[in-house]
């Protein structure tokens, strides 16, 4: 026995006589507790037949070298809920175990768990202040990825808030492919913070993607904690990193998207995923069908998806409850589950569905069933319309999308069913041992079917022609998870396999530098992911810093602000009744215009009305685009503004009328009011007669250059530099910044230009590298920058 084998039994020794002292001192439930994590400690010793400690030789090789070959142990098969209760409570235990191995003989071993084996994991409340911090980061300072967010959820709820707003075609009662429910669960939450801070509705539009941040660190911080106690607390550490540092969930984390409302339901599905499925215990399954049902009935339907491994894996793996009922026989087994699953998604279906179907029916005022509304458009569309007219994208698109924000992750993550097929057929005690696994039969299927869920997703997706990025938000987790499994089995593997060429003296140093190579490439992935963060930011947070300035530099008469939205509009002028006099005469209120910022080929950065002073309204100025852009919803008419008046100013709190019963009509009961009631927001139930869902160009949604008072559009002054002239001036998208006798810039931001200099390259456009890597990845050619400014139409000078 060598000098440190001696050393940990004795110290061994100590620590169980300090723990038994420390037991017997205890009250009755602190001893049952004790007892419980003790019987636990047993269980999972003798599952980990194999394990053995990385520090010490005492393992390796006297009295259990003979159950796995060279008993170096892997450290493989930490029981996740023993994880818990070591790295949560801080308790150091020891245990001693005497089994008999198969053979039959017996073999008398101390076998050590101590603190310092398992690796520290943070708690859930860690994880979710970290997490959080860097989603508020994100809702600050990420840029909006896609227009459909601005204009299909940003647009919808700014008018339910502030009763004014850009209308796309799916909010039409005739296609109703928008759900109000949706619109209203966001505005809610931000009408709540605008009252309690009194913020202006810029501060709201932030506010709402923190909360939004939020909600995600929660169902991230919840999701890592299921790894760390299901499967292995070392993927859980690896998962939590891939979490904080991706580009993609920096990106998804925020947005004002169903697909993002998906992802964040998604992790919450997975969690009770990746619990075993049981015989007496119906809690996981109705939890994981509630996920998935609330995210595809109130989010995106398609996200359904993601729960039919699930399905799949209640049918086919017969696991044992811990538990003193009867098993059911096992011919039976699979038709209880069937009922069990049948049961809950009904209950699920009713207790979700229905109450969207009341709130949208009251707003659209005709029954709708927005889910299966968005599955017929997409995929019984029909000739000339369906997502496709929209645009198609190749095949590797999703693949150059997962490559620009996960990187390394992307490529293992891909890889993470051949490294388990080849991980359980060559060496598979190098397989996680989840704290199920004295329940689960058979590991690789239990381990396929928690992968396959990603393989799904991405197969269904690059099989369609019309491909967005936001398409994949759903699985952005699920990609993080399946990327760090495969870089756990493959340190496992690199280990198992040098630990055959060399001595045992040396197997510690190895498994110190396998597990140190795992943390280089996760760290080498932030720091790219980090480098892709802070390129989009850089070359392309213009729209987002401009319009800030906007919000401040936009100027409305007083005359305007605070009257447009409630008092009328250019169209309806108002009759006011004039109470300076008190005679009751009343007065023509001069004909209102609204304040006008326009935009050009820039429109689909518009990041919302949010941005926008109340008074002022966006315009279309005709660009190449010849597609269909939003029209506006349409506002209260003069008599309901002129009624409500002082209401709109006080909050979505309701509003108790009480009619009178003069003028000889009866007495009526009293009635509910409130600020986004249908009868204030006409245009949620009002068919558009110039939308279309084939995406046809509507030329009156355009307004001309003279009707614009302030004007947003960026230039790219270093195009004509290179080309010596300015003979390729576009007529249609002109150059509106470099009239100076009708515009006065006010605000610029720079933009890069990915079309001369340095901007051509993919890799420096999609990634921020330092000046000097730049010029010698581009052979000298520095970037060019546009001009994204915010201008203001210069007042014209009378003449006599």
């Amino acid at each position: 026995m060598s000098n440190s084998t001696a050393g940990a039994r004795l110290r061994n020794r100590h620590e169980t006589k300090a723990l038994d002292h420390i037991s017997g001192s205890k009250s009755t439930e602190t001893t049952s507790t004790l007892t419980a994590t003790e019987t636990d400690i047993k269980q999972t010793i003798r599952h980990r037949s194999h394990a053995t400690t990385n520090d010490h030789s005492n393992g390796n090789g006297n009295g259990n070298g003979n159950g796995n070959g060279n008993g170096n142990g892997n450290g493989h098969g930490q029981s996740s809920k023993l994880n818990g209760i070591l790295t949560d409570k801080r308790t150091t235990a020891y245990e001693r175990d005497n089994d008999q191995d198969s053979s039959g003989s017996e073999t008398n071993e101390e076998t050590n768990i101590s603190l310092q084996d398992w690796p520290y994991c943070p708690s859930f409340s860690v994880a979710f202040k970290v997490l959080f911090l860097v989603r508020a980061l994100a809702a600050t300072y990420s840029n909006i990825s896609d227009c459909d967010e601005v204009f299909n959820f940003w647009e919808p709820m700014h008018y339910l808030q502030y009763g004014s707003g850009l209308e796309t075609w799916e909010y039409s009662p005739v296609y109703a492919i928008r759900s109000w429910a949706y619109i209203l669960a966001n505005a809610l939450p931000a009408e709540i913070a605008r009252l309690a801070l009194s913020a202006n509705r810029l501060q709201v539009f932030f506010i709402l993607r923190i909360i939004l941040g939020a909600l995600s660190a929660h169902c991230e911080a919840t999701l890592y904690r299921a790894v760390v106690e299901e499967v292995d607390p070392r993927i859980g550490r690896y998962l939590f990193l891939a979490l904080i540092s991706s580009a993609g969930t920096w990106i998804a984390s925020n947005a004002f998207l169903p697909s993002s409302f998906a992802m964040y339901t998604t992790m919450l599905f997975f969690s009770q995923m990746l619990q075993s499925p049981g015989q007496h215990s119906s809690k996981r399954t109705f939890w994981a069908i509630f996920w998935v049902g609330l995210g595809a009935l109130l989010g995106w339907p398609f996200s359904a998806a993601v729960g039919l491994p699930f399905a799949l894996e209640e049918l086919l793996i017969h696991s044992r409850d811990h538990s003193k009922k009867k098993t059911v026989r096992f011919r039976d087994w699979r038709v209880m589950r069937l009922v069990r699953l049948t049961t809950f998604a009904i209950i699920v279906l009713g207790c979700v569905l229905i109450p969207i179907m009341i709130i949208d029916h009251y707003y659209y005022k005709k029954l709708v069933i927005v889910p299966l509304n968005i599955v017929l458009y997409n995929v019984f569309g029909g000739e000339n319309v369906g997502p496709d007219i929209f645009g198609t994208e190749p095949w590797w698109f999703y693949i150059l999308n997962g490559l620009l924000n996960f990187n390394i992750l992307f490529v293992a993550a891909l890889a993470s069913f051949p490294m388990l097929i080849f991980a359980y057929f060559t060496i598979p005690h190098v397989l996680p041992n989840p704290a199920t696994s004295l329940r689960i039969k058979n590991p690789l299927l239990w381990f396929t079917l928690k992968i396959s869920p990603f393989y799904l997703w991405f197969a269904i997706f690059t099989a369609q022609p019309h491909k967005e990025e936001r398409f994949l938000f759903v699985v952005y987790p699920l990609i993080c998870f399946n990327g760090v499994l495969t870089l756990y089995l493959g340190q496992k593997i690199v280990q198992c396999i040098l630990d055959r060429f060399v001595t045992r003296t040396k197997t510690a140093a190895i498994h110190k530098y396998s597990t140190g190579l795992v943390w280089v490439i996760l760290i080498a992935s932030a720091l790219i992911s980090m480098s892709r963060i802070v390129a989009l930011y850089d070359h392309y947070n213009a729209p987002i810093e401009v319009y800030r300035k906007a919000f401040d530099l936009v100027k409305v008469p007083e005359s305007i602000s605070g009257v447009v939205s409630i008092e009328g509009t250019a169209a309806d002028p108002l009759v006011l009744t004039d109470k300076s006099t008190g005679s009751g005469e009343k007065k023509q209120k001069e004909k209102v215009e609204t304040i006008r910022v326009c935009v050009g080929k820039e429109w689909y950065r518009f990041p919302s009305h949010y941005f926008l002073p109340e008074g002022a309204k966006l315009g279309f100025l005709k660009s190449h685009f010849d597609g269909l852009l939003p029209g506006e919803f349409i506002e209260m008419n003069a008599s309901s503004r002129t009624e409500h008046l002082g209401e709109e100013k006080e909050g979505f709190a309701t509003l108790l009328k009480k009619p009178s019963a003069t003028d000889g009509k009866e007495h009526q009961p009293m009635r509910l009011d409130w600020r986004w009631s249908a009868e204030r927001r006409p245009g949620t139930s009002h068919t558009p007669k110039l939308m279309n869902n084939e995406n046809k160009e509507v030329h009156e949604h355009y307004i001309s250059l003279d009707q614009c008072d302030y004007l947003v559009d960026l230039d790219y002054s270093g195009r004509y530099t290179e080309s010596g002239g300015e003979e390729g001036e576009d007529p249609i998208e002109r150059r509106y910044l470099k009239d100076k006798d009708h515009w006065e810039r006010l605000y610029c931001k720079r933009f890069l230009d990915t079309q001369v200099g340095a901007g051509r390259n993919r890799w420096v456009r999609a990634f921020w590298m330092p000046d000097k890597i730049t010029l010698a990845l581009t052979r000298g050619q520095p970037k060019v920058w546009g001009d994204y400014c915010l201008a203001r139409r210069k007042p014209t000078t009378a003449t006599a």
